[in-house]
């Protein structure tokens, strides 16, 4: 009986020193905070674009 305890300590020791999964959480984080700022930066993006459409049509609609 104590070796059978003994022996599932052990490999619960083993099972909690392995930091396989923490990469993966790491990964996800970075890729979460990547597609945040892609997301961001369109939209900052699409409004200063549509300024700059307003401003030629307005230019336009002044000339023509």
């Amino acid at each position: 009986m104590q070796l059978g305890f003994r022996l599932l300590i052990l490999k619960l020791q083993c099972l909690m020193s392995v930091e396989d999964g923490q990469d993966l959480v790491e990964y996800a984080l970075i890729a979460g905070l990547i597609a945040t700022a892609c997301v961001a930066s369109t939209n900052a993006f699409a409004k200063l674009l549509l300024t700059s459409y307003l401003s030629i049509t307005t230019t336009f609609d002044n000339y023509v």
